[in-house]
């Protein structure tokens, strides 16, 4: 089994604006990732919190339609939302709206037998939540889990802020950003920045250029596939979805994880970035049906 917490939020997307419309999905980065892990046939448990209306209501039967266990933490207060505009090359940009106030307090013994354990975005980031979140880093170190980071920032971090990322670094296996997170974290020179953090592995996308890691004093770099892009929501989570699922078929542990060769690099690297790639083919963030068996074939073996 493996464990994801991150928030839940409904995306609103922009469709007209005379006058405003929008067209509704369950969103939220790491639930994204979750997502398809869950359809790519992987136990995979979330954990995180919705309202009380009746927006929450709906987000928790999506949830259980896309075949996720949950727990959920509820609070008195409406679902939190993104409002999402998307630009010509299919570019999100967004506005939050968070209407929780009360911390994130995760029970006990949630994580048990837990394989591996990933976690980011804003939902890492909040004071709100940052107790809850390291409570459930804890616990999973405990039960030997491969611990799997992704920053996913909107906007530069606050000295506070930065402060959380650095605890998360110290003690994550596996770290995932992108090449605008490894600009905001380190605008003096991302790719040697990124290079020389402590994860055992270091994985840097590079959106149409493919994607970069660094394992053992080992530099391996990938193209990006070449599609026909419909927008570009939710590749860096499928990107997230398909290291993890290669990492867990194949076996790798936390122990093995600093020792990859070039070869298993750049196969973990091809995979991913196919899958992030397959996600930009369709609306929104969930890859085609037809093209994730396809894509479980060519590197699962299914």
């Amino acid at each position: 089994m493996l464990a994801l917490t991150g928030e839940v939020l409904v995306d609103l997307v922009l469709e007209g604006e005379d006058p405003l419309r929008f067209t509704g999905v369950l969103g939220g980065s790491v639930l994204n990732t979750a997502t398809t892990l869950a359809r790519l046939g992987f136990p995979a448990r979330f954990l995180s919190e919705v309202g009380d209306d009746w927006v929450s209501a709906w987000s928790e039967r999506e949830m259980a339609r896309r075949g996720l266990k949950v727990w959920l933490q509820r609070h008195r207060a409406p679902m939190p939302l993104a409002l999402v505009r998307l630009d010509e090359a299919g570019n999100a940009r967004y506005s939050f709206h968070h209407p929780f106030q009360a911390p994130f307090r995760p029970e006990g013994g949630l994580l048990k037998g837990v394989r591996a354990f990933h976690f980011g975005s804003l939902f890492a980031l909040e004071a709100r939540t940052h107790g809850g979140v390291a409570a459930l880093l804890q616990e999973a170190l405990g039960e030997g889990a491969l611990l799997s980071y992704d920053p996913n920032l909107r906007s530069p971090p606050t000295p506070e802020e930065r402060a959380r990322v650095a605890g998360y670094l110290a003690r994550v296996h596996l770290l995932k950003l992108s090449l605008e997170d490894g600009r905001l974290l380190f605008p003096e020179g991302p790719l040697e920045a990124v290079r020389r953090l402590p994860p055992p592995l270091k994985v840097l996308t590079l959106g149409p250029e493919g994607a970069v890691a660094f394992c053992g004093g080992e530099e391996v770099r990938v193209p990006g596939e070449r599609v026909a892009v419909v927008d570009t929501v939710g590749a860096g989570d499928n990107f997230s979805a398909g290291l993890l699922a290669l990492l867990l078929r194949k076996g790798y542990r936390p122990e093995t994880l600093g020792a990859l060769s070039p070869g298993e690099l750049e196969g973990l690297l091809k995979g991913a970035s196919a899958l992030a790639a397959l996600a930009c083919t369709a609306r929104g963030a969930h890859p085609p049906e037809a093209g994730l068996r396809a894509w479980r074939a060519r590197f699962l073996g299914d």
